[in-house]
């Protein structure tokens, strides 16, 4: 005999992954504590990790900043998407930083997505 309970909440809306853009907010400032404090507070989006540059700095950046939303939030952040990351040569930098930057922090490594740089459009006046 199986027990089927309704849902308690009906209404209630599933959560949606979401990535803070550290290009655009910065890894650090009171920028990205805002927008961290900003997706935290709310009910439907869940923090699932961050964009950022694929360059060694950064990335060092934006791990050290997870290990803070660990710290402060509780949550442990599984997901860093690379821009600009359209060389091939890029892949074993970006797998030595990481490395480096997750065993300084002691965070585990996210999962990597590499996106390849923005189309550009220019537009012309006749």
């Amino acid at each position: 005999m199986s027990l089927h309970l309704p849902h308690l909440f009906a209404h209630e809306q599933s959560r949606q992954d979401t990535l803070l853009d550290l290009s655009v907010l910065g890894a650090t400032g009171p920028g990205i504590e805002d927008a961290l404090r900003a997706v935290m507070d709310q009910p439907q989006p869940r923090l699932v990790g961050f964009r950022c540059a694929a360059d060694s700095e950064v990335i060092d950046d934006a791990i050290g900043l997870m290990e803070q939303v660990r710290r402060d939030h509780g949550v442990i952040l599984t997901e860093l998407v690379l821009a600009d990351a359209d060389r091939v040569d890029l892949r074993e930098a970006v797998d030595e930083a990481l490395d480096e930057a997750c065993a300084r922090n002691r965070f585990p490594r996210p999962s990597v997505v590499f996106t390849g740089r923005r189309a550009v459009s220019a537009l012309t006046k006749s």
